[in-house]
């Protein structure tokens, strides 16, 4: 929203579409897609217009920012705005980046960044792993906002149960990742833009959830970069940038780096309330250069 306000501020056209809308008439990309206006009013915050037919490429920019799951659906939308002539149009964030990281499963590119951590459908070998590493947190790969999230114990009797559900039986992997006792100070948020850290708050869960995420009762409160955090962003910058990522949510906990948000990552707005940083403003200058670079190259 605050990215569209900025955008709006600065006497940019709006137009708003579904994953839904877009469609691929031969190999032209289009999308189905109305004019909007936004502003800061409870109740009242957008006004669409009449959705009509558009090419892609009459865009400046497009911004990717449906929430996961990542479904089939969600990558069947990637592969519409992969035809996208890039030499033209801004993505953001690109449809190949968020093809290949996968929130939970890029961070794996830096294992020595996290804690032990398990990516398998395999029943006992999760198991195995819970036996190994103790108290363990288990995730479902493509959900997002702490959904599907559990925390087993050891000697938990609910363990075969939890497995059997998030696995689908053993058909589905998922992420078993030991437990970071630093989530109870808090799940840290830093967002990245075009692969610089520029801001941070810190997510702290309530006291009957394990998941710090803002929409499942956890509390925001301002924080800062530490040594390590920069280390994280200043190693993972590089490639995030190469991949077309340019608006990234990084979540550290207890120094551990635990996911690489790509699809729709917020904390924007936290970060404008405790910093007085309006972030938004970084990523329409970072898109206004790419746009410009682009009409020049």
């Amino acid at each position: 929203f605050v990215l569209m306000l900025e955008a709006q501020r600065r006497g940019h056209r709006l137009h708003y579409a579904h994953p839904r809308d877009l469609y691929l008439s031969g190999s032209t990309p289009g999308v189905k897609a109305g004019p909007v206006t936004v502003e800061r009013v409870r109740g009242a915050h957008f006004e669409l217009g009449r959705a009509a037919d558009h090419e892609l490429d009459e865009f400046d920019a497009i911004f990717m920012r449906k929430d996961p799951p990542f479904d089939i659906e969600y990558y069947l939308s990637t592969l519409v705005l992969e035809r996208v002539d890039r030499g033209r149009v801004v993505l953001l964030n690109d449809p190949r980046g968020l093809r290949e990281f996968n929130e939970k499963m890029s961070a794996l590119l830096w294992p020595h960044l996290m804690a032990p951590t398990l990516i398998t459908a395999d029943r006992e070998r999760i198991k195995d792993f819970i036996r190994q590493h103790g108290r363990s947190v288990i995730k479902p790969l493509v959900n997002a906002g702490g959904d599907g999230i559990l925390l087993l114990e050891k000697d938990d009797r609910n363990t075969r149960s939890a497995i059997d559900l998030l696995t689908f039986r053993g058909t589905r992997m998922i992420e078993v990742q030991a437990y970071i006792e630093a989530v109870e100070q808090g799940d840290k948020r830093i967002i990245l833009i075009d692969g610089r850290a520029a801001g941070a708050i810190n997510r702290v869960p309530s006291k009957t959830d394990i998941a710090a995420n803002m929409h499942v009762g956890g509390r925001a409160e301002r924080s800062e970069l530490t040594e390590r955090d920069r280390q994280i962003c200043e190693e993972l910058g590089p490639i995030l940038v190469e991949h077309g990522l340019i608006l990234v949510g990084l979540d550290v906990i207890g120094g551990f780096l635990t996911e690489v948000n790509v699809t729709s990552p917020t904390g924007l707005q936290e970060i404008a309330r405790f910093d007085g940083v309006h972030l938004e403003e970084a990523v329409l200058d970072t898109v206004e250069r790419k746009v410009e670079a682009a009409r020049n190259g």
